[in-house]
């Protein structure tokens, strides 16, 4: 029976595309910005029609990441159509990082929104959105949809 050498390299798993990415690790445990939430973000179409109930009501919604996902990625879908309905109705979507000052955004944020279809995010067209990011891990654990401000 042989040994492989000590110096040799074990070839790591391959990422099945079909399931999502690693969790990444937590460097630095930090309370979130919002204590109370209003939403979780779970499961896809029970996530729609939640967000999109508490939307019409006019007031700001919180909804925490159970899994945060990475600051220069794509926000999950159907999160990230949310997002994109936002930007594109004319609202604004920015950055609040919390926990310690960050180590610089680089040039992430074009490649942050999913895209996907206009009409069923409708709800989104007069908020603006804030991403919550944990400055450290540079993950967001929080997106905040709040009513926009009339224009002047």
């Amino acid at each position: 029976m042989q040994q492989a050498p000590a110096h040799a390299i074990v070839p790591a798993p391959v990422a099945d595309p079909g399931k999502q990415a690693a969790v990444l690790p937590v460097l630095k445990s930090c309370d979130r910005p919002v204590r109370k939430p209003t939403l979780r973000f779970g499961d896809g179409v029970a996530f729609d029609q939640a967000l999109k109930s508490k939307l019409r009501r006019g007031r700001t919604v919180v909804v925490d990441m159970d899994t945060p996902y990475a600051a220069d990625r794509e926000a999950p879908l159907p999160l990230g159509a949310w997002l994109n309905e936002v930007k594109q109705s004319g609202g604004t979507v920015s950055i609040a990082p919390y926990c310690q000052k960050g180590r610089g955004f680089g040039g992430f944020f074009a490649n942050l929104f999913g895209g996907g279809p206009a009409q069923p995010y409708k709800a989104a067209r007069r908020y603006d959105a804030v991403l919550h990011v944990d400055a450290v891990d540079q993950v967001v654990t929080q997106v905040e949809f709040a009513p926009r401000k009339a224009a002047r």
